[in-house]
């Protein structure tokens, strides 16, 4: 008996992952660790039935999620083998997401762009409801070789972490934020933390000094975390700057001596008409800063400020830890860009 379906017997398999999905899981990793060699013969249903102590059913279907990923292939009359390069696919990657928000695209562009020729992405989104997050899912297990998921506003109940760990830690990626349960389980790529934007800001602390007031423009269009309020109101207490949190921009005014750093470019474009309706310039009378870059921030009223996660950096760690195929824990530290707005 093949090494693999020994060491899955003998090992203590987890209960909240289906069998189907484990065996799976564990062909998958020996295949592309090696261990599996290309036209290497695999047991017969029911010899796997046997050895494994697994029903025929749940073989059955291990092997089927596989021949549909094509890593493995069948000839009749002969068997089960592991699927040569003329037969193989390519590597399938879900990539799962709250919503198609501009610093998310920037995210998904660079992941695909630096992934190599081999591998498929397809993009699926939950709109932050935990329903449609497990449900998309859970229809999607064993169809794909990795998942990389940006669980944003999705809460740690045991529900979410059932399904999350229905998927192997080797085989599941997070971007941007990741649950506490999970934490080392799997591979993470962590940004946008409230120590970040605290620090950031402090180390570009000399910038802020000639505004009196700083102020923070929610916005319930883009996703950002929560802790971005909790670090921004650290940082003005420290320095004993007086600060505001407002909820959107779209019924304000600004006013002389504040800076304003913006989450959503709508609140953005918000902020450059009033103090052009009241003939105040960016940069002196007025501070803006825009939460993430985009091509046209460098020259928009002579060019916007930006506090950055780095999402292009991002995506490209994400496919990086695929083609290594090692699991990773990533703190991306967030960058300050100054420009004439500040």
């Amino acid at each position: 008996m093949i090494k693999t379906f020994r060491e899955f017997s003998q090992n203590k398999q987890d209960s909240k992952t289906p069998k189907y999905q484990q065996l799976v899981n564990t062909l998958l990793i020996d295949i592309e660790s090696g261990n599996l060699q290309t036209g290497e013969r695999l047991p017969s249903i029911n010899e796997a039935s046997e050895e494994c102590y697994l029903s025929r059913d749940t073989v059955e279907r291990a092997y089927s999620e596989l021949h549909r990923l094509g890593v493995i292939t069948s000839i009749f009359r002969k068997g089960y083998f592991i699927s040569g390069k003329s037969a193989k696919t390519k590597t399938k990657v879900f990539f799962l997401v709250g919503k198609i928000t501009e610093n998310n695209k920037a995210i998904f562009n660079a992941f695909v762009n630096a992934s190599n020729k081999d591998v498929t992405v397809d993009i699926f989104t939950y709109n932050y409801k935990s329903d449609n997050f497990r449900e998309i899912i859970n229809s999607h297990l064993g169809n794909y070789h990795y998942y990389v998921i940006m669980p944003h506003l999705i809460e740690e109940s045991e529900e979410n972490i059932k399904c999350l760990k229905k998927i192997s830690g080797e085989r599941l990626i997070f971007l941007e934020q990741s649950l506490a349960s999970l934490h080392g389980l799997n591979s993470s790529i962590l940004s946008n933390s409230g120590d970040e934007i605290a620090q950031v800001m402090q180390q570009n602390i000399k910038h802020f000094k000639k505004y009196k007031t700083l102020n923070l423009v929610l916005t319930e269009d883009e996703y950002f975390d929560s802790e971005l309020i909790t670090g921004f109101r650290d940082f003005c207490e420290t320095n004993h700057f007086d600060f505001q949190v407002l909820d959107g921009f779209q019924d304000e005014e600004v006013m002389a001596g504040n800076a304003y750093l913006t989450m959503d470019d709508i609140d953005l474009v918000a902020v450059i008409k009033s103090a052009e309706q009241q003939g105040l310039t960016l940069g002196k009378e007025i501070g803006l800063i825009s939460l993430n870059d985009n091509c046209y921030k460098e020259i928009l009223a002579g060019g916007i400020t930006i506090i950055s996660s780095k999402p292009t950096e991002i995506g490209k760690m994400a496919a990086n830890i695929i083609q290594g195929g090692k699991r990773q824990q990533i703190q991306v530290p967030m960058e300050m860009v100054l420009r004439k707005s500040l």
